[in-house]
Order: structure tokens, then C-alpha cells, then sequence
């Protein structure tokens, strides 16, 4: 994926969370915010490092693409959260 696509994906989450409504209650039920930025930052390096092998990636860390798109709606829906994550992967 190239930069602008990530952003565009990242952006996109970031305004749809909130109105889902549904990471709250994955989270809710889910694992600590800890826990889900660093599952999510590790996958987001993985890929970055080796794109062609995205689907490997995600099946090594225990997702699929949609489980991944699950995964980034719980950080989006967490303003601190997607903070922390962006930083982390810039």
C-alpha cells in the first residue's frame, strides 16, 4: 500500500468509528487499549516492511483483512488511541 492509501484508510476510520458505533463494544468486551495498539502497530510495521506478503502477515498475527479493518475501527474509535498510534507508526 502506498502512503496516501494508508492515510486515506486511516482517515476514513477515523471519521466512521465513532458513527459504528460497534469498536465500542469490541473493546468493551475485547482487550485492553494496550494490547490493541500494540497488535496494531506490530501488523502496521509488518506490512510496511513486507506489503506483497500482506495476507501472510495478517494470518501470522491472527487476522484477516476485515479483522484488520476491526482492528483499526478500535483504534479510530479512540481519540488517545489513535494518537498514540499514530504516532507510533510514522
Amino acid at each position: 500500500m502506498t502512503a496516501r492509501i494508508r492515510r486515506w484508510a486511516f482517515g476514513t476510520a477515523l471519521i466512521l468509528a465513532p458513527a459504528c458505533g460497534r469498536a465500542e463494544r469490541e473493546a468493551a468486551g475485547g482487550a485492553s487499549t494496550v494490547t490493541v495498539l500494540d497488535h496494531a502497530v506490530a501488523v502496521t510495521h509488518a506490512i510496511r516492511a513486507t506489503p506483497t506478503a500482506t495476507d501472510s502477515i495478517l494470518a501470522a498475527h491472527g487476522l484477516t483483512r476485515a479483522g484488520f479493518n476491526d482492528l483499526m475501527y478500535q483504534v479510530a474509535a479512540d481519540s488517545a488511541l489513535a494518537l498514540a498510534y499514530t504516532n507510533a507508526t510514522q
